[in-house]
């Protein structure tokens, strides 16, 4: 069955249903969640080596205050109540549902400073999985896909050791153990994932491939060596896609860090390698146009990415908000709509939920692709379904939505971060989202906003804002280099790379007086 009326679970002030493709479809949908980032000692004082500190990202933030505030509060990770609030509401909304997926970040932000980080870790990794194992009983344990482990999932940020050889990795096997106490992974799928955190399962129809993303990341550590293929991921997903081309089946890539560069900072997300490894496979004439649709988390905003050279056929990338609120967005989940016929991604439909004190959260209904984009609507109709080639078209509508002050680029802004100010929003040309910022400037960071929805390395994304007049893009030997944050409210690489691309692309004069309330920079910093 398709996705579920709106009306089902928000009626009288959702949105109209999901718009659906005509034809003759197979429909068929499934769950995704990402990035909760629970804090299993939210509120809890004398962390991160201040006795007050109850909050990383949250100067001032007392226990007190999360006391009155139980789900969590903006800029910080959430308690567990928001990850067992979440599960429940999609459990409600999904009634039909094929299977679930999760992609990653189950623990807070800075983990390496709880009490004990290795257990911690594994214990927050499990109440996680509990949580949605008990809640989707129906699915367990072949119907949730989860193991693409994102960053925060090891005692240390980006740690993985890479074990290329016959035994199991040490941490993969550690946490496979916490999946399978916990209903939540069948052993079938063990030795590929104690191997490498990758695996391959057939579900709903759909063939998925889950990744693992952590060892590609410019900031993975130990950084040292560089293999050329960490774990025989690469080896494996060539010959699974290879096997799916023979067997004429269509599959989907699902994990944690997507390749290309992020739009906060402007920096690149997988070292420079591995990108162009990857692109050689999932842009491969004979392979690429097997892949129905890629899945990622990471960057807590509302996102697509295209491949530049990809073979007619390919699948979109698509970036998926976060159910944490750390990063200044309200929390939220997707409900995916496929064609079991195709494997074509035909819909996403958005619930978020609004952090209001101690109130229980109100998940509500907020928007789907079809609905609230007509241009997609009309392109993906004699498609069947959304290609990797209506999204790069998407990309160039929306800048000309931007350029007329249209429709479609504010809602794009608003979803962006959730409902949530963002310096897109500030960046809009129209009068319901204006902002101080001159027309020059916007054109420079919607530009280089569009540019980095083009997968690719660093020179490549450079080259593209520049054509904008965007002097932006740090380089992965920068971003590698950058010390890590220490203590409360200390200025992370994101920070000061976003810092850094505003002060490239903003008039002097607009430096001192960006509004607040879009989050921009208050101030000139020094060029890095």
């Amino acid at each position: 069955s398709g996705l579920p009326p709106a009306e089902a679970r928000d009626a009288g002030s959702a949105p109209a249903a999901p718009q659906s493709l005509r034809g003759s479809v197979q429909r068929r949908f499934f769950v995704w969640l990402s990035d909760v980032h629970v804090d299993p000692f939210y509120g809890v004082s004398r962390q991160y080596g201040n006795d007050s500190a109850v909050c990383y990202f949250k100067g001032g933030f007392s226990a007190a205050d999360a006391a009155a505030n139980p789900y969590g509060y903006t800029a910080c990770d959430p308690s567990e109540k928001l990850w067992a609030s979440a599960v429940e509401a999609a459990k409600q909304v999904s009634d039909g549902a094929e299977f679930v997926v999760f992609t990653g970040d189950f623990t807070r932000h800075h983990q390496d400073e709880m009490p004990d980080p290795y257990a911690d870790v594994g214990r927050t990794i499990g109440t996680v999985t509990g949580a949605l194992s008990q809640t989707f009983q129906w699915a367990e344990p072949d119907g949730i896909v989860l193991g693409a482990l994102g960053n925060d999932d090891s005692p240390h940020d980006y740690e993985l050791n890479v074990t290329n050889g016959s035994q199991a990795n040490p941490w993969l096997s550690y946490v496979a153990d916490r999946f399978t106490a916990n209903d939540a992974m069948p052993r079938g799928r063990l030795p590929d994932y104690r191997d490498g955190g990758f695996f391959e399962t057939t579900l709903g129809g759909l063939k998925v491939l889950s990744i693992d993303t952590v060892m590609y990341s410019v900031k993975h550590s130990p950084s040292k060596p560089a293999l050329e293929d960490p774990f025989g991921q690469f080896a494996w997903l060539r010959e699974r896609l290879e096997a799916a081309v023979q067997n004429k089946e269509r599959v989907w890539i699902v994990g944690h860090i997507p390749p290309g560069i992020e739009s906060y900072g402007y920096t690149p997300l997988w070292q420079k390698q591995y990108v162009e490894v990857y692109l050689g496979i999932v842009q491969d004439a004979r392979l690429g146009g097997c892949i129905a649709a890629q899945l990622f988390g990471h960057v807590h905003a509302e996102e697509f990415r295209y491949l530049p050279d990809a073979p007619p056929g390919a699948g979109p990338i698509w970036l998926t908000g976060a159910l944490s609120p750390v990063y200044k967005c309200n929390p939220s989940f997707r409900l995916v709509e496929y064609d079991e016929a195709t494997g074509s991604l035909l819909n996403i439909k958005v619930f978020y939920a609004e952090l209001k004190g101690a109130q229980p959260l109100q998940w509500n209904f907020g928007y789907d692709l079809l609905g609230a984009y007509p241009s997609l609507q009309a392109a993906a109709g004699p498609r069947g379904g959304l290609s990797n080639g209506v999204f790069r078209e998407f990309a160039a509508r929306l800048f000309e939505s931007w350029e007329r002050g249209g429709e479609e680029f504010d809602t794009f802004a608003l979803w962006y971060k959730t409902r949530f100010s963002s310096d897109l929003l500030c960046a809009a040309q129209s009068n319901s989202y204006n902002s101080t910022l001159s027309p020059e400037t916007k054109r420079k960071y919607v530009g280089a906003f569009f540019c980095a929805a083009r997968v690719g390395t660093v020179e490549g994304f450079r080259a593209c804002a520049a054509a904008y007049g965007a002097d932006i893009g740090m380089d992965e030997a920068a971003v590698a280099a950058w010390p890590k944050a220490t203590g409360p409210g200390a200025t992370t690489l994101s920070v000061q790379a976003r810092q850094r691309h505003w002060e490239r692309i903003a008039q002097m004069s607009e430096l001192s007086s960006l509004p607040m309330v879009c989050d921009h920079v208050p101030k000139a910093v020094s060029d890095l």
